[in-house]
């Protein structure tokens, strides 16, 4: 049989930064992504009960450590909802990949971080292949009102014994393994990898005639006096199909009632989805704006209980462009990385005036271009990549059904509206043993609580010595077996990489940042507090020292090192926007936020709070007047 690897995904997990176990897919499976906010529940009947869970078919792939001897624990999360107030839990059917697995047991708990079980019970086998395990608790077990984590717990005797579905879901896949007295702790992977197809039997579901909640609500980013449009999931457990909701939407004490008719009816039963647009006015002033949503309306029918969620519209002043950053969380040591390698150079290639790769190696401390000083930004396993700190993923694969998907996912992000502009300057200091950096933030919207991270990435990096190679794992496999993959067959057998470890050139490494050691950032912070609005400009500045590691400093081409500046939100961790500067021989004695606007062929005055002109920045307000008629206020500080 060929072994098929279209679309491996493995990824080395790091625990307190050293490298640890491998967590991965078995090869041999076949893998997709697809992009999904949640997906609920599939729901079949068995026996009176009815099977709660995220797969009925039992074409499972394989998830484990490549090894034996490990014992996993995998649970679900269930929500709660109307039609379990009366249910009972029964039991649950494990998913078997392993048939010589040992110390089975199901479980359900109220909080998965405590080992107190609700219900408990042990498996014996005999275990067969691909089928579901069915394990009955001695007595039933109430549904708690706040939900609950149905799980179970075994011993492999294989290297790949996790099952895994078809589906992606959140909560879909709570993992934690204990590998020769190792224990990884409980992760969440469900953005990295399919649900588990485990199933919860539960009886006394009753259905009312109407149940739907708002199980998703997102944001709106327009200019003022525009078309907002909210994106809006919702899930029903009800009796009767719903083919039109009455929605109240209230923004700003203004409440619009709006008749929606769902694109399809939503069928009958447990956990039913479906997706639609709410679209209005945006208000006449810049901001943020809560939207208010109540389902009120079902077929026309007055719900009893309105479903509810809150919306985010963002009144822009104006249209900017937008950078998008990916992050990459790489290594030389690290065999799949070469998958990362190939989608960070396609982006690169393909999407030049966009895109801003930032790859920091940090996978294994003995490549020359390992960087400390940097977060992992919650990713756990490399190859991996975070697109704008809102999308973790793949750096390769993304989060859509077919290759090179990063370029959708990208394209998903940059196809926002942002809500800063951001232009920088740079020049190198200390005879080219740093690198100051002049950024110019103007807020499009108030900007709340904002950060400015500042980054030093290099391109064209290699070396001679037999550490800068590039650890390949495909090298022994045939472009066939990875599915003909764009840019990953290079790296097979016969390919121009295909040896491991294999020679590399490497592109938009970190090697400086604002970050120190504990993963702080030291550039500027931002908030309304500094008298910030929309239409206001903040100057940052800040300056990167060089490496003085010599392997890394020899490499490091002057005229090839970039200085990026990153507008990072502080409530929600993510990229508002970016941009990416050469840098300048020298300091040429004109003010860098002159240069910046001067760079748009705009001459400017410069006046303090008093209105007096002045020559140079000076500490506090700032206020310039351009050429074209345009002022600007900006905070020195």
């Amino acid at each position: 049989m060929v072994r098929k690897l279209l679309s491996i995904v493995a990824l080395t997990l790091m625990v307190f930064g050293v490298q640890a176990q491998t967590l991965q897919m078995d090869p041999a499976a076949n893998f997709h992504k697809t992009l999904i906010r949640r997906a609920p529940a599939r729901v079949a009947s068995l026996e009176g009960t009815t099977a709660y869970g995220y797969g009925t078919e039992t074409d499972w792939q394989g998830l484990g450590v490549n090894a034996s001897g490990v014992t996993f624990d995998v649970a679900i999360y269930v929500p709660a909802g109307a039609a379990f107030r009366n249910a009972t839990i029964n039991g649950i059917n494990i998913p078997v990949l392993d048939t010589a697995m040992k110390d089975v047991s199901a479980w359900i708990r109220s909080d998965i971080y405590d080992d107190n079980d609700l219900a408990k019970a042990t498996a014996a086998g005999p275990f067969k292949a691909n089928e579901y395990f069915s394990v009955a608790f001695d007595e039933p077990v109430p549904v708690p009102e706040e939900g609950f984590y149905a799980g179970y717990t075994f011993t492999c005797s294989i290297n790949y014994p996790v099952a895994m579905g078809a589906v992606y879901a959140e909560n879909g896949i709570l993992l934690q393994y204990t590998n020769n007295g190792q224990a990884s702790g409980w992760g969440d992977y469900s953005s990295q990898f399919p649900a588990s197809p485990l199933q919860v039997f539960i009886s006394g579901i009753s259905l009312p005639d109407y149940s739907i909640s708002l199980s998703y609500v997102g944001q709106s980013t327009q200019l003022t006096n525009s078309t907002y449009s909210i994106p809006v999931d919702v899930v029903s457990s009800s009796a009767k199909a719903i083919e039109n909701v009455d929605v109240a939407v209230t923004v700003e004490g203004k409440t619009e009632q709006k008749h929606i008719t769902l694109p399809e009816p939503i069928e009958t039963g447990l956990n039913k989805s479906a997706s639609f647009i709410i679209e209005g006015t945006s208000p006449a002033e810049p901001g943020r704006y809560e939207a208010n949503i109540v389902i009120e309306k079902v077929n026309g029918t007055e719900y009893e209980e309105p479903a509810t969620g809150v919306g985010l519209l963002k009144n822009l002043t104006k249209k900017v462009k937008r950078n998008t950053v990916i992050e990459e969380f790489t290594g030389t040591g690290c065999g799949w990385c070469p998958r990362g390698w190939a989608g960070m150079e396609y982006m690169k290639e393909n999407y030049p005036d966009n895109f801003i790769g930032i790859a920091f190696h940090k996978y294994n401390s003995t490549d020359p271009m390992y960087y400390a000083n940097y977060p992992y930004l919650g990713l756990t396993g490399a190859p991996g990549c975070i697109v704008d700190r809102k999308i973790d993923t793949d750096p390769y694969y993304g989060h859509v059904d077919n290759d090179l998907g990063i370029a959708e996912t990208f394209g998903i992000l940059n196809s926002e509206l942002p809500e800063v502009d951001v232009k920088a300057v740079s020049h190198w200091e200390q005879d080219g043993k740093a690198v100051k950096v002049t950024a110019n933030v103007e807020f499009l919207v108030a900007p709340g609580n904002v950060s400015l991270v500042y980054v030093l990435t290099a391109d064209s990096l290699s070396g001679s010595a037999t550490s800068w190679r590039q650890t390949n794992y495909y090298a022994q496999y045939s472009a066939s077996d990875v599915g003909n993959a764009p840019g990953i067959t290079d790296f097979c057998k016969g390919g121009k990489y295909g040896s491991s470890p294999v020679k590399l050139v490497f592109n938009d490494v970190v090697i400086s940042s604002s970050y120190d050691a504990s993963s702080n950032n030291l550039g500027q912070s931002i908030s309304e507090e500094d008298g910030m609005k929309a239409g206001s400009i903040y100057q940052g500045e800040y300056t990167l020292s060089m490496p003085t590691k010599a392997s890394l400093r020899v490499a490091t081409k002057s005229d090839l090192v970039f200085a990026n500046v990153l507008v990072v939100d502080d409530t929600t961790g993510e990229i508002l926007n970016a941009t990416r500067t050469k840098i300048e021989p020298i300091d040429g004695g004109e003010d860098a936020v002159d240069r910046i606007q001067n760079s748009s062929s705009a001459v400017s005055t410069r006046y303090n709070a008093a209105g007096q002109v002045i020559a140079a920045p000076q500490r506090g307000l700032n206020i310039i007047r351009l050429s074209d008629g345009k002022v600007r206020k900006v905070m020195v500080k």
